[in-house]
């Protein structure tokens, strides 16, 4: 009986990914993944040129999330709702990202075990400072697009304040998805840590505001 190869594609992706997950990537032969799924190993070159090829294609869901998150909470149409965060006039912006947080965990827990700490040997065992550093251009811009629009607030010039927090961000989730936490513990962990860095962006933004209160007062 002829196999779909609908079938053998998702199945070598499934199988693939459980074996990456168990050995890493450097580990992980072609063979490997050919005896788990039950097919020789030339059947899976039909499909996937590479080992790292297959790799990438396993991760690619999450690298597309991670970029899309990069750009819808950092371009200029989000300008007027950080504003209004930092005026203390919006708080949806916590719950926003809290959602966007939990959907990457629970969405994509595996893939981010295969980048955070099964990568090493593949084209993508750098993406994470690779990605650190595009968020970290990224999110400048948008802060100096801020100012520029919003003079009254303060925002740190420094690249290296905003590639900490991403690093940051990095070892909170990685965190996260190394202990066994059930969804509860997941959505609290998030928002403790959301409202924590959020809290400390509003007072470092509204530092122009609070000395000239000061220099009011004297």
């Amino acid at each position: 009986m002829q196999i779909k190869k609908e079938f053998t594609h998702e199945q070598i992706v499934e199988k693939a990914k459980s074996v990456f997950l168990k050995n890493g990537y450097t580990k992980t032969s072609m063979r490997d993944i050919a005896d788990k799924v039950g097919i020789g190993v030339s059947n899976i070159y039909n499909y996937f040129e590479s080992k790292d090829e297959l790799f990438r294609h396993i991760v690619t869901p999450l690298i597309k999330e991670l970029e899309r998150m990069m750009y819808e909470h950092h371009n200029e149409n989000a300008h007027e709702q950080f504003m209004m965060y930092a005026c203390g006039e919006y708080d949806g912006m916590i719950a926003e990202h809290v959602q966007a947080y939990m959907k990457l965990i629970n969405n994509y827990r595996d893939e981010l075990k295969l980048i955070l700490y099964k990568s090493q040997g593949s084209s993508l065992e750098t993406f994470i400072d690779e990605y650190t550093e595009k968020c970290t251009q990224q999110v400048l811009l948008f802060m100096e697009k801020f100012q520029s629009k919003y003079p009254e607030f303060s925002v740190p010039h420094s690249s290296f304040t905003y590639h900490v927090h991403i690093v940051w961000m990095f070892g909170f989730i990685s965190e996260v998805i190394k202990h066994k936490l059930n969804s509860q513990e997941i959505r609290k962990a998030i928002e403790d840590y959301i409202q924590f860095e959020f809290t400390g962006w509003r007072a470092i933004m509204n530092q122009n505001n609070l000395q000239e209160n000061e220099n009011r007062k004297d």
